[in-house]
Parts: C-alpha cells; structure tokens; sequence
C-alpha cells in the first residue's frame, strides 16, 4: 500500500508516472517537525536495517552514517564523502516495522541514519514543501516491487550496450581509437564500446568533433562498426559562450539558458572555458537540445554519455571576480595562518560553489525558480532532453544513454554512470 502525504507546496518532479491522492491523518511513523524548514524524525529498533539511497557511499545497510541528496560532481570517493553524482530519496526501514520512505524534494535533502544518535533516523531539508511517499509491504522486496511500479517501467538500452565498454579520458584522435582497439584484439579482451571523451570535440564545444583529428567520422564510425565496436562520444551541460558558435548564438536568440535575477545570462566556466547552460526545465528548451543529438547520429553515433550536468561549475564569472577582489585586498598584508587559508579559500571554493546555484534561475510556468531550489533535477531533465530527441530521430530504435547527475524518474530515459573516480 502506498499513502502520499503532502507538505506545502511541493515542486513537480516528475518521478512518479501514478497519480495518487494524499492522504489524510497524521503521519504514521515517527515525527514531523515544520518549525526550521522540514524534519522526519524516527526512532529505530536495535536490529533495524536502512536500505536505499541509490547511488551512494559505503554499504548496503545504510545505518551510521549521513548522507546528503545534493548532486555533486566530486571524484574523490573516500568514504567520508556524504553527496555524490545522484540524488535517490528512497529508503527501505526493515525490522520489527517494515516500510519505506521516498521524499520528492528536489533540493538538498539530509539523511542522518543514526548518525548523530545511533538510535535515530532524521530525514531534513530547508524548506516543508515536499510530498513524502509511505509504502507497506511484506517484506523489503515487496515494498521495492511497489515502488518500481508508481515510479515506471526503466529504460532498456540496446543489447550491443551489454558489452564491455572501454572509457577513459584522453583518447584524442582517430589513431588513438584504433590503437585501442586493436589492443584489445590482440590481447584477447573483449571489448564491443569505446567511450570518447571531450578530446574528440572542436574546442570542447558540444555536437562538434575535431575536424582534424577526426576527419570523417561517419566512416570512422563504419570502421568500428565492422570491427562490432560502437563509439559512445560525451555531452556536457555547458554550451561554450562564443558568439559566432551556432549553438550558442541560438540559445541566446530564442532566450533558452539559464539567467540572474536581473535578466542577464549566467555565466559559469566549464572545459570551454565561460559557458552557458540551457534551462532543461523547459519542454522547449529540452526539444531544441534533443534535437542536436541528431547531428552526430548522422553519423552512425548510437549511444552517448551525458556529463557535468550537476550541473559542475569551475566557477562563475561572479565567483571569479569575488575571489580576486579579495586576494587583491591581501595582496600587501603579512599573512598569517587565518589570512593564508582566507586567500586559499577564495579560490579553491570558487568550483562548485552554492552560492552560484543562488545566483541563477529557471522558468517554470512562465515563473522564475532559482536553481538551488531545484538542483537534483538538472541532470535528470538533461537526459529527458536526451531521449526526447531519440525519439524523435528514431522512435523505433533503442539508444544508449547513461548521465553523471541524476533523479529518481530519470531511469525511464536513461541508465546512469559512476562518475570520475579516484
């Protein structure tokens, strides 16, 4: 049996393809507290264990440790890390009491699995508009089972995906690829994908590639195709800011990236360096994004991996000029240890930085909707964009699509990959 109960007035998501009522009564496990923002609260029995999560940190039973829903891109998977590169509010509470939990919060959401106290479970986030989902069963598989179904059937990715696919940062040429390649021939590895990362691109700049060292890659991809390899080229979130470029020219004409309060275009720095990001909220923009897929299916292109869609900033313009504003005012004191670590972390912060997912907005409903409200959702409305634009290049055929940042929902267009990792 699944309840929803709602608490002010919750973002639409999109994870579940069911619609169901809310409920009425209070709440049946644990506590709720609205008094700061939000707060589940429940005490666990001594043999409790707590499933869930998704992609995240360290075991299976989830129990003694925090966790944060916050998409991050962060390569350094030590086990102290409490956020990664998804965010998947689900959790299965199974003991004496047996139930689950899906929060649909699209922002930072804490889980504290006795963690503080070992006795006690705290689900909280800043702001009470969230629904939360209840699910009864008998047992952890059954309440899994149920979930699977409200939240839809996932995508299936062609059979040739089931390979071995090769990835690795680096490979920058048609030469590097046949060298790979023929490697693993003559080393009797088995190997059907090879995934190519930024170096292929012009300039880093999305739907292109480079044009020397990639001279034809339609018959670069026939090549490989005869040899029963596919390529699997990579997409970034951010669109080089460079006017002349036809896709960034476009975005700015028909108004599609993201923008400040004041109306002016956010700018952050990714590999292109300044970048703009489309605002994959919007149906429209998400249509026109999809649609440039096709070039490199053109191609003979088959599958892809979408990236940087946290989305990951190395910084913003603002950040930027923040950080030498302040090493400027240090440039001539005698620092000390306060003043030296100050002057570091004017920079090292500047990546990533929540202040920059403050400083921009998307349009919902004609409605601006500042980014770090909904920020678990970038990715998964990247990779919605990503398969629309299959669809509509060939609805008859399966495509491989694997993002970095991801939501619950977003297994219904595409699968997910690890990330960078250390």
């Amino acid at each position: 049996m699944i309840r929803k109960y709602r608490y002010g007035t919750p973002f639409d998501t999109e994870a579940l393809t069911e619609k169901i009522e809310t409920a009425e009564g209070a709440f049946p496990y644990g506590e709720i507290s609205r008094n700061e923002g939000f707060a589940f609260t429940y005490i666990m029995d001594e043999d409790d264990i707590v499933y869930g999560l998704g992609e995240s940190n360290r075991g299976i039973n989830k129990r003694g440790y925090c966790y944060i829903s916050n998409c991050t891109d962060d390569a350094i998977h030590t086990e102290g890390k409490r956020s990664l590169y998804g965010a998947h509010n689900f959790i299965v509470v199974s003991g004496k009491t047996t139930f689950g939990l899906f929060f649909d919060y699209p922002s930072k959401l804490t889980f504290d699995i006795g963690y503080t106290r070992m006795d006690t479970l705290q689900v909280s986030c800043e702001n009470a508009d969230l629904d939360i989902y209840v699910i009864e069963g008998e047992n952890a598989y059954d309440i899994v089972k149920q979930f699977r179904r409200v939240i839809g059937r996932s995508y299936i990715p062609p059979k040739w995906a089931m390979g071995y696919i090769q990835s690795r940062w680096g490979y920058a040429s048609e030469d590097d690829l046949n060298f790979i390649v023929s490697e693993h021939r003559k080393r009797h590895i088995p190997l059907d994908n090879v995934c190519m990362d930024i170096d292929y691109m012009e300039d880093f700049k999305d739907f292109t590639w480079n044009p020397v060292h990639f001279p034809d890659l339609k018959a670069i991809n026939a090549r490989m195709k005869d040899e029963h390899i596919h390529l699997v080229p990579i997409i970034d979130a951010g669109i080089k800011q460079l006017t002349g470029d036809p896709i960034y020219d476009e975005g700015v004409q028909k108004d599609y990236f993201v923008k400040k309060a004041d109306g002016s275009l956010f700018v952050g720095a990714v590999w292109p360096g300044r970048a703009c990001f489309p605002d994959f909220l919007r149906e429209d923009v998400r249509q026109w994004f999809g649609a440039k897929y096709h070039k490199l299916m053109d191609t003979g292109i088959e599958g892809f991996w979408n990236d940087m869609n946290e989305p990951a900033l190395f910084y913003s313009t603002d950040s930027l000029e923040n950080a030498f504003e302040t090493a400027e005012k240090m440039r001539h004191e005698n620092l000390g240890i306060d003043g030296a670590f100050k002057l570091k972390a004017a920079f090292v912060n500047i990546a990533n930085n929540a202040e920059d997912y403050r400083r921009f907005y998307h349009t919902v409903d004609g409605q601006p909707v500042r980014h770090d409200k909904v920020h678990n959702l970038y990715g998964a409305m990247m990779t919605k964009s990503a398969a629309e634009g299959f669809r509509s290049y060939n609805p008859d055929r399966r495509y491989l699509l694997f993002s970095r940042s991801s939501f619950i929902g977003a297994h219904r267009d595409g699968g997910v990959w690890q990330g960078d990792n250390s």
